[in-house]
Parts: C-alpha cells; structure tokens; sequence
C-alpha cells in the first residue's frame, strides 16, 4: 500500500492562486494523501473560498489561524496536525504536475539515506525556466542557487545531493521530522526551510533534488511580481538576521569562527553600499539584523549547543563536502547589486 502523505499549505491572501493549486493537488494521480491547509487569516476572501469549494472533499483539513503567524509558524501548524508518514509542504501560488507525488515517493523508496528532497521548481510563465533546482552553500556562507533563472534544458535531470529543499515544493520523512524538530519559529520568514534542511544533515541523512517532480511556482511572474508581493525592508531584515542565524546555530563552532565573521563583514559591506546610494533604510535594516544576533547571541549559542548535543550525527566536513560550492568574484558582485537595485539574482 501506498504509504500516506500529508500536503501542507500555507496561504495568506492567495486568492489569486489557490484554486489552480489545490486543483493540481487533489487531481494529482498519488492514491494516499491528505491536505492540510493552513489559513493565515486571510483578509482577500480566499479561506472562505477554499471552504466552500473544497471543503467537502474528505481528503481536505484546515487550521483557521485568527492572526497571521507567518510561514514557519503556519507550516508547524500543519505538521502538529499530519498523519503521514511523510509530509509534504507547497507554496498557495504552485500548480503540481499529477506524478508529482509517486516520483518523490519512487525516490524515497530507493534511498533510506534520503530524509528530505525538492521537486523540480519551475515558473508557471514561461514554464520552461527554472524557480530552483535546490542550493549549496558557499565558503562565505551564503546560498548558491543551482539553476537561477536558467532555461531547463534537462540539465539537472538527475537526483542530486543539495544542502536545502525550498519549502515550495518540499517534502520530509515523518521519522525523520520527529528527530529534528519542525521549523525553527523565531525565523519567521526567509531562510527557515534552509535551517530545517541542515537539520536534516546533521541527523544523517541527505537533502536531494528529484527532477522528475515538477512543480511550477508563480513566484516571479507577472500575477506574482518581486516587487509586488516581496517588501524589500522585510527581506533586507529578515534575510540578513536568519541568515546569520542559521550559521551560527548549524556549523561546528571552529567553521562558525571561520564563516562567520566573513559573513557579517559582507553583510556590512552590503549596507554601507546602500547608505552609499542613500537607501539609508535598507542600510539599516540589514545593520539591525546583524545587531540582532549580537543582542540574542545567548539564545542562538544555546540553540547551537542543543543541536550539536542532541542532534548531530554528521561532521562538518561530512556534511560540507557534499554541499559546498566556491563562486567567482563576479557571482559575489552580482548578488550585491542585486540587493541594490531591488531585483531578483
């Protein structure tokens, strides 16, 4: 029998996105699944919407939240509600393909070395271009995207380790979730689903990208803009403060001494350019996500403590020698001014 799988989504004012999406889901040809939707109290009518059409559907279940948690919290939610012996997390503003399930689960079955793996993320417009094809991290402790904005040409039709699943189009053994714990919420947003995928390195098992799971992603296109739905001063805080965060809570203390400083000094590289370019707000945000983890370095320390005690089953040098990546200056310069001109990289 077809093990059961529980599908998380969460939604926050989806309303243009979220019958495409639980269409897709509940049409898909996996015989044993559940959805568990998780409502973000939505203001633009799309909980009751997906109430009164899908809410009949046996397969169906929902968490009301009467305030907006964010997504690390929502996702929780979904997971204290699941059945499954795995669980499976979309985005409100994807549509799967119908074996997008069965080709997750062929993998699974293949490899109990796998704990968790990504679909093949592509843009709903044009459907030929990638979303992501998973990440890598760098020696300066920043993601590096494997296929950014490339054109699939079935370059990465092959299941390949990477160290984080985006939690678009995601999946995680239940086993395996209970030994490390759900998504960490003081994240709130950004970067979450890379914390909970090094988790599940550190636990011993692999993070893989199955490409013959497709699922297509609005992010990016003309129904869901960057510039529209994305705040640039909540990425520019977030994005800073989680990423620092999730260094110092994952690496072996001799890398965090090695990483880390690197790391901040580009983060503080980055918003001097702003001031520069007088975007004193985006250049305060970025400092005041560094000042962040100065001021909880306490928590975070204790955080690392318990999951190198408690959790860890992999070394470092295990684990950074499947996943790491070296770019070019010009990469590095790139993402910089990325992040200044307010455009994806």
């Amino acid at each position: 029998m077809s093990p059961l799988v529980s599908v998380v989504i969460v939604n926050r004012n989806g309303i243009d996105f979220v019958d495409t999406c639980l269409r897709s889901v509940l049409n898909n040809r996996y015989p044993n699944f559940e959805v568990i939707f998780v409502d973000n109290a939505s203001s633009d009518g799309s909980r009751e919407y997906v109430q009164d059409i899908f809410g009949n559907d046996s397969r169906m279940r929902f968490v009301l939240n009467k305030e907006s948690v964010g997504p690390a919290v929502g996702r929780n939610n979904g997971i204290a509600l699941s059945k499954g012996e795995y669980v499976a997390f979309l985005d409100n503003d994807t549509e799967v393909d119908k074996d997008w399930l069965w080709e997750l689960i062929r993998v699974f079955g293949s490899d109990l070395t796998i704990g968790s793996a990504q679909s093949k993320l592509l843009r709903m417009e044009p459907r030929d271009t990638y979303d992501c094809a998973g990440d890598y991290l760098t020696p300066f402790g920043f993601l590096s995207e494997r296929a950014r904005a490339a054109k699939d040409t079935g370059q990465f039709d092959y299941v390949a380790d990477i160290l984080s699943a985006k939690s678009a189009a995601s999946i995680v053994r239940k086993d395996v979730l209970n030994k490390i714990g759900g998504f960490d919420e003081d994240f709130y947003m950004y970067l979450e689903e890379t914390d909970f995928s090094w988790r599940v390195w550190l636990v011993g098992y692999r993070v893989v990208f199955v490409p013959k799971s497709v699922v297509y992603h609005a992010y990016g296109t003309k129904k869901k803009s960057f510039q529209k739905h994305y705040s640039q001063h909540v990425i520019r805080y977030y994005g800073c403060r989680n990423y620092i965060s999730t260094l110092i809570k994952n690496l072996e203390f001799k890398n965090i001494i090695r990483i880390v400083p690197l790391h901040i000094a580009a983060w503080l590289g980055l918003a001097f350019m702003f001031l520069a370019k007088n975007k004193v707000k985006d250049g305060f945000l970025i400092i005041k996500g560094v000042w962040w983890n100065a001021l909880n370095i306490g928590m975070l320390l204790r955080k690392h403590h318990f999951l190198q005690k408690n959790v860890r089953k992999s070394k470092d040098r295990e684990i950074l020698g499947k996943i790491m990546t070296s770019n070019t200056l010009s990469y590095y310069l790139g993402k910089g001014l990325s992040y200044i001109h307010g455009r994806p990289y």
